[in-house]
């Protein structure tokens, strides 16, 4: 059976509605945060597109449609990218995904109801593969690089930004009549490929923001383990960790951020079963909670690393506390039958070397993780600065 490209557009504008209305109903009920926002637009960009094109397929002379379903598109993807950047605690950037829109949008008006079908095409390959090739890269950093759900988003994504740019080489060398491009890369097939994309990543966006959903209403550990007294969930200890740096830099106070990754929660659960995961996660959040200073903030980042927040102090390095943590860790065993330690792998940085922003202090921690992983497991690694 051979289904008509209105047919596909129609199927494509039902998917692509069903799924943008249910994931921003999901968010509005559930956690209307800047993550949320920026994927609903990214839907809301992507239900725009449909009709848009729906109106070209079915309106005779309705070119113009062309240039706000190819914008819509490119802010889609934009507005995708920049959710992931702030999942990762960074600045959205969707200033960029504007301007491109626009410059797409704009390759098409110019020329006018007579530039054809594919008008202002090129334009949009390049938006559309340039930020899914950006979003892709954006889930294998931070955050999103410990989610194993954002792995869909990497997979799709990245899958997305190849077949574009495949689309573009076609494009220029087959033409839009080339047999090569009509089989391939026409609308048909580009339209079964929107379709993959709108359902896997309304899946995973769904359950990435309903993790941060569920964490953030907790006050504690969150993770369905018992509490730990003195830990709280990454979402709050993310605003304690905002206001203790906007106090600490008001009376110049040098803070440090300490990261702790437990490097063998994997094999623990392969070999012992989640339950003894749970019990090491448990061990090493208390083991936290004694060896750092008794003015600490201390949080749960995910499901196997722990966030602790301190004053450097007036004498020594603050890398003693990550020793002092470290030390416990090594002389204490999850189950003293067993004899099983956690490993952790721990990264620093501070206010002195990167400022009071907690974006750029996660960042720095994060990438002293990875210095300190490349020195074997269970290093510690403090982040410094390009000089």
């Amino acid at each position: 059976m051979i289904i008509d490209s209105q047919t596909l557009l129609l199927a494509s504008g039902a998917v692509v509605t069903i799924a943008g209305f249910s994931f921003i109903l999901n968010t509005i009920l559930r956690r209307n945060d800047d993550v949320g926002r920026s994927w609903s637009i990214a839907f809301v960009c992507g239900i725009l597109a449909t009709f848009s094109y729906a109106v070209w397929g079915f309106v005779p002379g309705a070119w113009w449609a062309i240039a706000f379903g190819n914008a819509a598109l490119v802010l889609s993807l934009g507005a995708m990218w920049a959710g992931c950047r702030q999942y990762n605690l960074r600045r959205s950037l969707i200033q960029v995904p504007m301007v491109a829109a626009v410059i797409v949008g704009l390759a098409v008006i110019v020329r006018g109801p007579d530039g054809g079908d594919w008008a202002g095409g090129v334009e949009m390959f390049l938006g559309i593969a340039a930020f899914s090739v950006l979003a892709g890269a954006e889930t294998l950093r931070a955050r999103m690089q410990r989610s194993v759900n954002a792995r869909i988003l990497t997979v799709v994504f990245l899958g997305v930004g190849g077949y574009y740019v495949a689309r573009i080489v076609v494009f220029l060398v087959d033409g839009e009549d080339g047999t090569l491009f009509t089989t391939w890369f026409g609308t048909n097939t580009t339209t079964f490929v929107t379709i993959m994309l709108v359902i896997l990543a309304s899946i995973s966006m769904s359950i990435l923001t309903s993790g941060r959903t569920v964490r953030a209403g907790q006050t504690s550990l969150g993770t369905g383990l018992s509490n730990i007294p003195g830990i709280v969930n990454h979402a709050l200890f993310d605003q304690l960790a905002k206001d203790w740096l906007s106090r600490a830099k008001r009376d110049r106070d040098a803070l440090a951020l300490i990261l702790l990754d437990v490097d063998n929660l994997t094999d623990m659960n392969t070999a012992f079963g989640r339950d003894f995961g749970d019990r090491a996660i448990y061990r090493v959040g208390r083991i936290a909670c004694e060896q750092s200073p008794s003015a600490a903030l201390i949080g749960h980042d995910g499901a196997r690393q722990f966030a602790v927040l301190t004053t450097v102090p007036s004498v020594g390095s603050p890398i003693t506390v990550a020793e002092h943590i470290h030390t416990a860790l090594v002389e204490t065993p999850i189950d003293p039958v067993e004899g099983v330690r956690a490993i952790s792998t721990c990264g620093l940085a501070t206010t002195d070397d990167y400022g009071y922003d907690f974006g750029a202090l996660i960042r720095a921690a994060n990438a002293a993780i990875i210095t300190a992983r490349a020195h074997g497991s269970g290093s510690i690694a403090v982040a410094l600065p390009e000089r």
